[in-house]
Parts: structure tokens; C-alpha cells; sequence
């Protein structure tokens, strides 16, 4: 299906109608003076954003799917689900445990059928990358026995399906694109910081997102001369801004988040478009990583000044 701006009149209206519904800035203020864990927990329930409902994503999934012209632009957005469940399904296959409980139900494939399908129907159900990638995983950990040989093959072909399924529409390539660069970068600064040499070296070549415009041995080179090095390469770069000479990773993944933000909010100045629907999404993942970090401030008795130099910026 070819893109054009046009089939997504009536989505855009439907969307900006529903981002009153978002939890942004005033609700978060509401939040934070709330003064127990279960005074937050029943405004979240008022605002259909309790964790059953994985803090309101599931419904604005939902709700965008119904009204998108092509259902397909859903799949960028639904395959980090996929990798997360995929991951966590061979691990406690591993173990011999049971996954349900640790499952996100938001991906392409339902968790149901993860389960109950044979491994044949499976793989036809995943996006190509992936499905290669299940059995590339399962011989990375037969020959290491490390469980986070699964984490690299996984995430790199989920990110080789997330190209994919976003190359048509330029301002989903674009998002996958410099997230991909900033995984990139933040996993060349945190193995630098663990000082593993030629381990980390390693590591950064076998787990490298195979997107962007970031090749290896750009990214050999960020490692290879340290830290100051890094920080220099990364001022021919957008993000300059990010990465700064022993800022704390903490921060760092915060300036991360903030960047990436900034690239949304873009969208609040298109009148209609494939933007709208994705950062509608973007904006529901956003609200729920604030909650999260909401609740385990409020949970661990912190003040409300400390919770919220913690959270990220909000769409609205």
C-alpha cells in the first residue's frame, strides 16, 4: 500500500480529539500531590490508565487501530513487544518456568497463540528477522550458555523488522532510525564505562542494531579511543546535545528520552498524517514509563521535587 497523507484525515481528527485523554503535565502535577500510593491508583483508575491496562497503552492501541486506513503502520510500533515476548519465552524455556505472567500483550502475535502455537505456525506468524533470529538465539546460547546472547541476536533482528515494516511512511523511518543510533551510542558509552576491553569490543560488534547511519567501524572507533574520544565523535553528530564527558548514564538515558521526544512533538504541527497516529502511540508508551516511575517514587516515600527530576518530558 502506497502512503499518502490524505488517508489519514480522518484518523488525525479522531487522534487530536483523544489526547485529551493522555496523562500529561496537569494530571502528572494531580499525581504528584496525591498523597498516598493508592490516591494515585484511583486516579489512574478514573483515567483508565491502571496497570492492568499497562497504564492506558492498551486502549490507545486499540483505539488507533480501529480508525487507521493501514494497519500495517501499527507493526513498527508492535514488534518490540514481539522481541520482548520472544526473549522472555526462551529464557524461561530455559529455566522451566512458565512466561505467562511476564508477557506484554501488544505485539503482532497474540501471547496466546506465543504459547499455544506450534513452533512451525509461529515463525509464519513473525515478522522474517525474527523468526530467523529464534533459532540463531537458541545456537548463541547452546555455544555460550549466556542467556544474554538471545538479548543480542533478538533485539538486532527486531530492529532489522522495525526498518522494515517503517520504510514506507518517512516519519516512522525516521523514528526507528534515531533510536536505533542512540541504543547505539548509549551501548558504546556503558560498555566503555564497565571498562571490559577487548570483551566490550566484542559485545558492541555482536550487538550492534543493524540500523542507522552508525556503521561498525564508526562505532569501533567511539569505543576503541575512550571515553573523551567518544564524546569528541559525537559532535559530528545530531546528538551532541545527548552525550556529555562523565555525565551519569542515569542522565544520559533521560537526555535520550528527551531527544527522542522532541522528534514527536514534530508531529503536533502536522495537520493530518501517518505523525499523528505513531506519536499518539509514542506519547501512550511515554505516559507509561512516567507512571511507572511515578509510582515507585510515591512507593519508596519520595517527595514529589525528587519524582519528578526523574520522569521524562510529556507530549502533552
Amino acid at each position: 500500500m502506497r502512503y499518502d497523507p490524505l488517508d489519514y484525515l480522518y484518523t488525525s481528527a479522531r487522534i487530536r480529539a483523544m489526547e485529551s485523554r493522555l496523562v500529561g503535565r496537569e494530571k502528572i502535577n494531580q499525581l504528584l500531590a496525591a498523597p498516598t500510593v493508592g490516591d494515585v491508583e484511583k486516579l489512574l483508575e478514573e483515567w483508565g490508565a491502571t496497570k492492568e491496562q499497562e497504564y492506558g497503552l492498551k486502549g490507545a492501541f486499540a483505539s488507533v487501530a480501529e480508525s487507521l486506513p493501514d494497519k500495517a503502520l501499527l507493526h513498527f510500533l508492535q514488534y518490540p513487544y514481539d522481541c520482548h515476548n520472544l526473549k522472555t519465552v526462551e529464557k524461561c524455556r530455559i529455566k522451566g518456568v512458565a512466561p505467562d505472567a511476564l508477557l506484554i500483550d501488544l505485539g503482532s502475535v497474540s501471547t496466546k497463540s506465543l504459547i499455544t502455537v506450534s513452533e512451525k505456525e509461529l515463525f509464519s506468524l513473525l515478522p522474517a528477522h525474527m523468526a530467523k533470529g529464534v533459532e540463531e538465539a537458541r545456537e548463541a546460547f547452546a555455544k555460550t550458555g549466556n542467556p544474554q546472547e538471545i538479548d543480542f541476536v533478538l533485539d538486532r533482528a527486531a530492529y532489522a523488522d522495525m526498518a522494515e515494516a517503517a520504510a514506507p511512511y518517512p516519519f516512522a523511518a525516521e523514528l526507528v532510525r534515531v533510536q536505533a543510533e542512540l541504543l547505539n551510542l548509549s551501548m558504546c558509552l556503558r560498555l566503555l564505562r564497565m571498562r571490559n576491553g577487548e570483551l566490550g569490543r566484542s559485545i558492541l560488534m555482536r550487538a550492534a542494531l543493524p540500523v542507522g547511519s552508525f556503521d561498525e567501524p564508526f562505532l569501533l572507533s567511539c569505543y576503541d579511543g575512550g571515553e573523551e574520544a567518544f564524546c569528541k565523535q559525537v559532535l559530528h553528530t545530531p546528538y551532541e546535545g545527548v552525550f556529555e564527558k562523565e555525565q551519569s548514564l542515569a542522565d544520559t538515558e533521560r537526555r535520550i528520552d528527551d531527544h527522542l521526544m522532541g522528534l514527536i512533538r514534530r508531529a503536533r504541527y502536522v495537520t493530518f498524517g501517518a505523525e499523528v497516529p505513531i506519536a499518539y502511540l509514542f506519547a501512550a508508551e511515554r505516559q507509561g514509563k512516567n507512571l511507572r516511575i511515578l509510582l515507585a517514587g510515591k512507593e519508596a516515600g519520595l517527595d514529589a521535587q525528587t519524582i519528578q527530576t526523574r520522569m521524562r518530558e510529556s507530549y502533552v
